[in-house]
């Protein structure tokens, strides 16, 4: 008699085949509120070495890791009315605290635009300081309704970066870099996931932007997944938080400003783009494990039901 295949077979359903790599290859877990992730050490090391990829490029473009609060005061959000308008039906308020009502009502952050934007209008006084390009490696909560582990959770880890600069054209530029030379140059050549590149239509850019460009991967399952996306702002959150700075003739004027991301969903686009009927497969330089010893006593071959079976690394 045939034995039962490990793994639902992706034509078959390729929902629960998704979900079943990530328990058998032991990669995360659902965690104790609705929505939420637990990577578990597996995976983690898989993100841990995209981090590494990915920060690496991000400092070759110029731009520098720091940190902002988790929380957000809600004025800051109120200032833009696109921005808080497009996150009012994820965000995650906090309304008591210390045993008592908050005088203001603060926000988990769902992006960091509007703190951000806050403190390059305090370190930002003249054209000398700009470009002003920061990188933040941290957590967001988005309140999720239909969750999936690694594609949408309601708490993910991402890195954003966040730019301002003294024209419309070195905002333009540089958002365009990010994606060329950051994210499209890690997809293809460490996920070794083709990507196309485009432009979100105006319904579907990011809330506050003026322009979003995207990289969009194609998945076994034959959908695409969105990647990676880097966002002009115009001049919106400039303006909304006084991000100006005296130019080289003494006139005043407000910065241009960018905003860019990728996420643990490159995680579960690795696993749909590459990942087989016999499960997972993950590119040389992102596995955490090169080879695996299995011991096999004679006249027996046993399909492994284990992470180190499901789990195969490409060596070529």
């Amino acid at each position: 008699m045939a034995k039962a295949p490990v793994l639902t077979p992706q034509a078959d359903d390729f929902p629960r085949w998704y979900q079943e790599v990530l328990a058998k290859a032991e990669l995360a877990d659902n965690g104790p509120v609705r929505g939420t992730m637990v990577i578990r050490p597996y995976g983690y090391a898989i993100w841990e070495r995209m981090q590494a990829e990915i920060d690496d490029r991000i400092k070759a473009a110029g731009a520098r890791n720091a940190y902002f609060p988790l929380l957000i005061p809600m004025s800051y959000l109120q200032r833009e009315a696109d921005h808080v308008e497009g996150f009012s039906p994820e965000l995650a308020v906090v309304t008591h605290a210390g045993g008592k009502e908050l005088d203001e009502p603060v926000v988990v952050r769902p992006t960091s635009e509007t703190v951000i934007g806050e403190y390059m209008a305090k370190w930002t006084q003249s054209y000398r300081d700009l470009p002003l390009l920061l990188n933040v490696w941290g957590n967001v909560v988005r309140w999720e309704l239909r969750p999936r582990l690694f594609l949408r959770t309601t708490e993910f880890l991402w890195q954003e970066g966040h730019t301002a600069h003294a024209t419309e054209a070195d905002a333009s530029d540089y958002a365009r870099r990010i994606l060329e030379t950051v994210y499209t140059d890690f997809m293809v050549d460490v996920l070794a996931i083709p990507v196309v590149v485009g432009r979100k239509t105006a319904k579907e850019r990011f809330a506050g932007a003026t322009n979003t460009l995207t990289c969009e991967a194609m998945m076994r399952d034959g959908k695409a997944l969105q990647m990676g996306t880097s966002h002009e702002l115009g001049q919106n959150f400039a303006r909304a938080f006084d991000i100006g700075f005296s130019a080289a003739d003494g006139a005043q004027q407000l910065a241009w400003t960018t905003s860019w991301g990728a996420s643990t969903r490159m995680v579960g686009g690795l696993i749909m783009a590459h990942g087989d009927d016999a499960g997972l497969v993950i590119p040389p330089r992102l596995a955490a494990t090169q080879c695996v010893v299995v011991l096999v006593k004679d006249g027996e071959l046993d399909d492994a039901t284990t992470a180190s079976g499901v789990a195969r690394a490409l060596t070529a």
